[in-house]
């Protein structure tokens, strides 16, 4: 062990000798820069868009860091070209990717990285302006399907002397304008009922039960149930 000690500082200060700071500090930078304009898609912001998901924009930047480390350390030996590889066979994500746009997109990442980490900053600076424009044609001519409306739950009660024929009524009062019934609860010595309901539009409830007029029902009234389970009266 005290051999081996002295003989890792001597290694180590050897590499230090032979790494140039000033040669892969710029290139470092580089690839993270690059990583960073690519990812953010600053043109989003004149185009009133939203940005792409945090976890996505963090992933491309440190993607396109790691080709360029990863690059620098292979260098020009094919051994460690092959080790890494066979290291990054071990290598497991999680999480799938639901846009296959986002998967090109990470191997462009690692492209202009290797370039980085290469040296190549001319061929890295050309690749990303042509990168950037083909983003921004495809975000150009790309229409975002506009975010659908959060859904309600809410709790549908009443009381009525035939709850059978009065569950029948709401149903189809409730089917008409498509509100879904999730569940029903009947209590026959109450003469109660309740249902809970998911509104699809906001509105849609309201309109469904002004078609109930005329159904043998008392103290019709619906809260809004939160995902944390409160109820909050509305009628």
């Amino acid at each position: 062990m005290e051999a081996t000690i002295p003989a890792l500082f001597e290694s180590a200060k050897a590499e230090l000798s032979a790494l140039s700071i000033t040669v892969m500090l710029p290139r470092m930078l580089a690839a993270a820069f690059i990583g960073t304009v690519l990812s953010l898609r600053p043109w989003r912001f004149l185009m009133r868009r939203a940005l792409p998901k945090a976890d996505m924009i963090q992933a491309q930047v440190l993607l396109c860091a790691a080709a360029a480390v990863i690059t620098a350390v292979i260098g020009d030996s094919v051994a460690k070209a092959f080790g890494l590889v066979g290291l990054g066979g071990f290598v497991r994500f999680r999480s799938g990717l639901k846009d296959p746009r986002d998967a090109a997109i990470l191997f462009l990442m690692i492209g202009l990285g290797m370039a980085c980490g290469h040296g190549s900053l001319g061929l890295a600076g050309v690749g990303t302006l042509f990168v950037a424009a083909l983003l921004f044609v495809i975000d150009l001519f790309n229409r975002e399907a506009p975010a659908a409306p959060a859904k309600q739950r809410l709790l549908v009660s009443a009381q009525a002397d035939d709850l059978v024929g009065a569950e029948a009524s709401l149903r189809s009062a409730l089917g008409e304008r498509n509100v879904l019934v999730k569940s029903c609860a009947l209590d026959f010595d109450g003469r109660r009922l309740e249902l809970e309901v998911e509104e699809p539009v906001p509105g849609s409830l309201t309109a469904a039960l002004g078609r109930t007029e005329g159904t043998p029902l008392r103290g019709l009234r619906w809260t809004a149930v939160s995902p944390k389970g409160t109820r909050e009266e509305l009628t």
